[in-house]
């Protein structure tokens, strides 16, 4: 299991950092919180009481999950983390034609998005996000742009 840092918010009024992490856990079972606390723990030598696991999100048939820690204690990470996280969310522009696609039901929106010509997944997740934020779109948007 390799747990990878992408991206640290601070969150000072909190005492906090709010990391997003990806998990690489190839040919084996999703890692459960405990699992990912231990190793985060252990490779940024934090306190294991310090770290917050949220909800694991491991899309269907992949051996990569995506969860959201919250780090109670001080620990160095590189200050470009910070600076992608931001960046990538002000650059990606929703359309109203976007907004629209994603409003109906999962069924309406898949068959939509595969009628663009090419689409814009990433303005398509952050479509969703802002929407229903619907776990089965959202995989299924990032596995078409993958």
């Amino acid at each position: 299991m390799n747990v990878e840092i992408d991206s640290v918010r601070e969150n000072p009024l909190l005492g906090r950092r709010q990391v997003k992490v990806e998990i690489d856990h190839e040919g084996e079972a999703t890692p459960s919180r405990e699992d990912i606390k231990n190793r985060f723990a252990a490779e940024n030598a934090v306190d294991e009481e310090e770290v917050e696991v949220g909800s694991i999100k491991t899309g269907y048939g992949r051996n990569v999950s995506l969860t959201e820690l919250k780090v109670y204690e001080e620990f160095d990470y590189s200050e470009e983390l910070e600076d992608e996280a931001s960046t990538t969310t002000e650059t990606v522009e929703v359309t109203e034609e976007y907004d629209e696609i994603v409003s109906g039901t999962i069924t309406e929106a898949k068959d939509a998005i595969n009628d663009l010509e090419s689409p814009d997944y990433e303005a398509l997740i952050q479509a969703e996000k802002n929407n229903k934020n619907r776990t089965t779109l959202v995989d299924w948007l990032e596995g078409q742009q993958e």
